[in-house]
């Protein structure tokens, strides 16, 4: 089966380290291994990117999406960009802010449960 890469941000990460028994943890800790979660955060079922291996494109544009919203959300849509791949968080300001740019790549813990329990 395909992996499919989802870039987290530091609050779903933190959700997963303090309740690894609820839903974002029972995602990130998949034994399955169906998705593979990038983040600035180092946790052994995730991947760490160095941030330095973003484009200068990429950082461009996500500065551009987050000026108006939080720029310390940056890294996160910047890899999101890199990658290609959606941006999974719980910061309903920055979900909002991008969706009314128009950045669709952001999907929700509920939606990225579903998909795998699809996969099942």
């Amino acid at each position: 089966m395909h992996e499919v890469n989802i870039v987290v941000d530091t609050n779903i990460i933190f959700s997963a380290i303090l309740n690894p028994n609820g839903k974002i943890g029972d995602l990130l800790l998949d034994p399955l291994d169906r998705f593979a979660f990038f983040a600035k955060l180092v946790l052994s079922k995730v991947n760490w990117v160095d941030l330095d291996t973003i484009s200068e494109e990429s950082w461009m544009k996500a500065f551009q999406l987050v000026k108006q919203i939080d720029e310390f959300d940056a890294p996160f849509v910047a890899l999101s960009l890199n990658m290609n791949s959606y941006l999974c968080t719980g910061d309903k300001r920055l979900k909002n802010g991008l969706k009314v740019l128009g950045y669709d790549k952001v999907i929700e813990t509920d939606s990225l449960l579903e998909i795998r329990n699809a996969l099942d």
